[in-house]
């Protein structure tokens, strides 16, 4: 019943844009049957954003066939120009995506190996070993030198750091009380590397957690096919508990939490598997990294979901919050609010500590109902509304000032207080400010012929990358619940079709899903097995303004697109800018990843299939028991248990090209033992 939209168009390079007519129409064509099953009118889906001339993307079409309901496999056919690839209409397509990004969080975690029936993709227990602590100085030398050469790099929109910068040990303004190793196991990898940033962990706790408490129905989802599914509790709520346990580890005694988890000898372990992976240090702690902590630890603990099902852990969690909070309170007396701040790197950098201060204080509150807390919240954040606290001037609810906004616009909500303990002038702000972000990005859909929600303001400065539709969607999904238009609903879901494959590429965003699927991704587990396509729920960046530098090649591949992507004018359309190739630009964090699938997964709460069981079935690969080298060699795959009538093969073998409809014969290409998977 969701709307159903497909995009007509074609760049030409230098020759612009296909003139297709209006009045060619199009038809729904069964792929079984090969009959028409609908048909419709093409309507104009103008760009609206881009400032160069000739403006792109003003001649796409869109193929709307919202009406058409009937389970199946499709394509589009529209006379001249030929079909889409086979599409389905099928009621579990938004649980598909929320299993693929829960799969994806899986896949990051750290501590813990991955293994059968949940992932192809193992590996054992990563990084299980005590971290250290970096001192003495003279120990850690690359550790060091690393903080030193972040710490002197200057962020022009902030005033000048106050407090000395970070280059030694010495310099710290919390020296380090617990000295040695520890244990740190736990958490998600940040992003393609192994580190844990612990701003981006608390930001993937908070986005979790606030599913579970504010969006209908995602508390219930117990069939994620992770490892706890099954056991009658939430499996987002589980998967934050996966950070939040970790976050609970690294705070040293005085109440400072550590800014991240490290590679001790050099910045990424690009060459090992995460079971092979370096020993570990801790960075030192921050007065960002500790208010974000305790936000996160603190916004747990105030859950009544997370009470009924971990009360111990949330009373730890609350200890260790209110420690943190004694932590910054001392810090800021002695130093003052501006001068307890020292940078190490961008992370928690933007508005330096104010937003996370303002987050911790928002937390405490509604963790204690204590009325110091909230008189602190409206001391460091008086006005929701203020545009100086949007990334920018323009970017709402950015990092932890949203976070503040929307724990506090939902705690009655989410049954953390009553609303008669809430300021009413203060929620109202909270309240607009939160619709407001959410009808930017609807609007940024609309303003996109393709229907993702990429910013004006980016496409004014042609800028890109980093971009992810679905992490997008996450600001419309939480207005939705404010405001539910069925225009919001409709951008959610053109932003998972455009990540899904519905873009000029024809490529599917996130690993696991689609047709046309990324093999080359930054993604140290996935430079580093033996699989030809990377692990499954991984997001891949949707607009990219050009290849990043690469250490053979430099900047050669861009110098090879034609038209050049930095031309004045008519340079090559930034939709279809893509490259199966290593580019740090579309590179994810973990925190992507969960607002994401919390987006994601409030719209599988919408579908029949919710509550749907994970299942796992048990699959035999035949091969004959030897073959003649180079002559070809058939493999079948046998599952009893399971309807291979719509499989599609995306396994691994020597000479394979995944994803095909059905296997083709291989020849093995050397002497010897040959695999496949």
């Amino acid at each position: 019943s969701f709307p159903k939209k497909a995009m007509v168009g074609y760049y030409l390079g230098s020759r612009g844009e296909m003139d297709i007519p209006v009045s060619l129409g199009f038809k729904l064509v069964d792929t079984a049957t090969g009959k028409i099953v609908n048909q419709g009118s093409l309507a104009n889906g103008l760009d609206v954003g881009y400032t160069y001339t000739p403006t792109p993307y003003q001649k796409v079409l869109v193929a709307d066939f919202s009406g058409f309901t009937t389970p199946g496999e499709y394509r589009l056919l529209v006379a001249g120009l030929g079909a889409s690839l086979p599409f389905l209409i099928d009621e579990g397509i938004a649980m598909a995506f929320t299993r693929t990004y829960a799969l994806g969080l899986y896949h990051q975690r750290c501590g813990t190996n991955n293994v059968l029936p949940f992932t192809r993709f193992t590996h054992d227990t990563c990084h299980s070993a005590t971290v250290e602590v970096p001192s003495p100085q003279s120990s850690f030398a690359f550790t060091w030198n690393a903080i030193a050469n972040y710490a002197m790099t200057n962020n022009p929109d902030n005033a000048p750091q106050i407090a000395p910068r970070l280059t030694n040990e010495y310099a710290q303004l919390y020296p380090f009380v617990n000295k040695g190793k520890f244990n740190a196991q736990g958490g998600h990898h940040d992003a393609g590397d192994y580190s844990k940033y612990t701003l981006n962990s608390a930001g993937l706790v908070h986005s979790l957690m606030f599913a579970v408490d504010a969006f209908p129905g995602v508390a219930a989802l117990d069939n994620l096919g992770l490892p706890e599914s099954g056991d009658g509790i939430s499996d987002l709520m589980q998967e934050a508990k996966w950070e939040a346990d970790y976050l609970a580890k690294i705070q040293d005694a005085d109440g400072g939490f550590y800014f991240l988890v490290y590679p001790r000898d050099r910045e990424y372990e690009n060459n090992v598997l995460p079971d092979h992976g370096d020993p570990q240090v801790v960075w030192p702690k921050t007065t960002s990294a500790t208010a974000a902590a305790v936000a996160a630890l603190a916004q747990c603990a105030s859950s009544p979901k997370f009470k009924q099902q971990f009360p111990n852990e949330a009373a730890l969690y609350l200890q260790k919050a209110q420690l943190g909070w004694q932590f910054l309170m001392n810090a800021i007396a002695r130093f003052g609010k501006d001068g307890a701040y020292q940078k190490i790197t961008h992370y928690g950098d933007v508005f330096t500590h104010n937003d996370e201060l303002a987050w911790a204080a928002c937390e405490m509150y509604l963790a204690t109902g204590d009325l110091a807390y909230q008189q602190k919240l409206f001391e460091w954040f008086p006005n929701p509304n203020d545009p100086a606290t949007c990334r920018w001037g323009w970017w709402r609810l950015w990092e932890s000032y949203g976070s503040a906004i929307r724990s506090y616009a939902f705690a009655a909500r989410s049954g953390r207080l009553p609303s008669s303990a809430l300021d009413a002038t203060y929620l109202v702000k909270c309240e607009t400010e939160i619709k407001a972000a959410g009808h930017d990005v609807f609007q940024r859909a609309q303003d996109s012929a393709y229907g993702t929600s990429f910013p004006l303001e980016t496409k004014a400065v042609r800028g890109g990358g980093w971009y992810f539709s679905s992490e997008q969607a996450f600001d419309v999904t939480t207005a939705y619940q404010l405001d539910p238009r069925p225009e919001y609903l409709d951008a959610i879901l053109c932003n998972l079709n455009y990540e899904g494959g519905a873009n000029p590429a024809n490529v599917s965003y996130v690993t696991g899903l689609g047709w046309k699927r990324q093999r080359e991704i930054v993604h140290q587990y996935a430079q580093n097995d033996q699989c030809v396509l990377p692990p499954s729920g991984i997001p891949l960046g949707n607009v990219q303004a050009g290849f990043s530098y690469l250490n053979n090649y430099g900047s050669e591949l861009n110098s090879l697109c034609f038209p050049p992507n930095d031309a004045t004018s008519a340079p090559y359309a930034y939709y279809d800018r893509w490259g199966d190739i290593y580019n740090v630009t579309t590179e994810f964090v973990a925190l992507f990843q969960a607002r994401s699938l919390a987006s994601l997964a409030y719209l599988a709460t919408l579908t029949s299939v919710k509550t749907q069981a994970w299942t796992s079935a048990t699959a035999q690969i035949v091969l004959p028991a030897q073959s003649d080298l180079n002559q070809p060699l058939t493999a079948t795959v046998q599952a009893p248990e399971v309807d291979l009538s719509r499989a599609v093969s995306c396994g691994k073998r020597k000479d394979s090209n995944p994803p095909t409809v059905t296997p083709s014969p291989s020849r093995p290409p050397v002497p010897g033992s040959n695999g496949c998977k």
